[in-house]
This record gives structure tokens, C-alpha cells and sequence, in this order.
């Protein structure tokens, strides 16, 4: 059976988590909660509720949304746009994670089979191609008081896996 709770705006998270930690620019040590004995990772989806936010008090985070979805003449590519919102206290650190994730997106076809030689994703989806379709400028957080943020959208083009009919796998 078909389990529509997976999409592939997860599959992106992985991948830049496991880039950023890679890279040391997330320990995920500094990240790690009491209560669920394991670490929060700090690429949290849009809803995120005050527990988090209370968790996430002075450390920088990211929060991601689906922004956009598309179909082109070819039905079985996908093509849609994930934001990204950046918050950290320093402006630095928003630069570090913004060009990080400018490396790893800008290069289109090479950058999707990165993702998809990376063996941290699904093997529900299949990336074709991913760009940074717009990187704003950082400025002072209207949300979280304190905070700079910055925002990254990707474009991705990719495929989900699908069944004989043409129905998600």
C-alpha cells in the first residue's frame, strides 16, 4: 500500500542534515534533548510548535515549507520549490549555512545525483534537478525577536517511484 504521508521535501531535509553535520557547521551534539533521549534536528517544518521554539531559544535553525507545485508535459516529473528560513543570532552563521546549501544546490543535474548517490534518502524518489531558484537578503527575524534569518528556495525537479498504472510505488 501506497504511504502518502512520504514526500520528498523529507528526503532534502536528510540530505542537508547529514551536509551540515558533515561539515561542522551543526553538531548535533549541541542539539541533543533530555526528554527524547535523542537529538531534535534542527530543520524543523513550518508548524512547528512552542515546545520547539523554546527548545531552539539562541540556536540557530532552519524551517522548511513546500512552496510550490507543478506538473509539466511529462506527468511523471515533478517540479516544485522548497523554502527554507535560516534564523541564527549571528549574521555569520546564516552566511555559512546559506553558502553551504549554495554549493550543494547551484549545479542542477550534478547536484540531484549527489542527492541521489547520497544513501540517506528514500528510495521512493529519484532527483533529475535541483537550483537555487532564490536566496533573499538577511535581515532582522519578524518572527523569533533576536534573530537574523535568510531565506533559500530550491527548485527540484524529480520523480516518486511509481506502480505499473502510474500510481505512486
Amino acid at each position: 500500500m501506497t504511504n502518502y504521508k512520504e514526500d520528498v521535501m523529507f528526503d532534502v531535509r536528510k540530505f542537508l542534515w547529514n551536509e551540515l553535520t558533515a561539515t561542522q557547521i551543526f553538531n548535533a551534539d549541541d542539539y541533543y534533548h533530555d526528554e527524547m533521549n535523542g537529538e531534535i534536528i534542527p530543520i524543523i517544518p513550518v508548524q512547528q510548535s512552542p515546545e520547539l521554539n523554546q527548545f531552539f531559544s539562541g540556536k540557530k535553525h532552519l524551517v522548511y515549507d513546500k512552496i510550490g507545485i507543478a506538473y509539466e508535459d511529462n506527468w511523471a516529473i515533478c517540479c516544485e520549490q522548497l523554502l527554507f528560513t535560516i534564523y541564527a543570532t549571528d549574521v555569520s552563521e546564516i552566511a555559512e549555512i546559506r553558502n553551504l546549501m549554495t554549493d550543494l544546490f547551484r549545479r542542477m543535474d550534478d547536484s540531484a545525483r549527489d542527492i541521489n548517490r547520497s544513501g540517506v534518502i528514500s528510495n521512493k524518489f529519484k532527483f533529475y534537478s535541483m537550483y537555487i531558484a532564490d536566496i533573499s537578503p538577511t535581515g532582522p527575524s519578524d518572527e523569533l525577536k533576536g534573530f537574523f534569518s535568510a531565506e533559500v528556495v530550491l527548485e527540484i525537479k524529480y520523480s516518486r517511484i511509481l506502480d505499473p498504472l502510474g500510481r505512486f510505488n
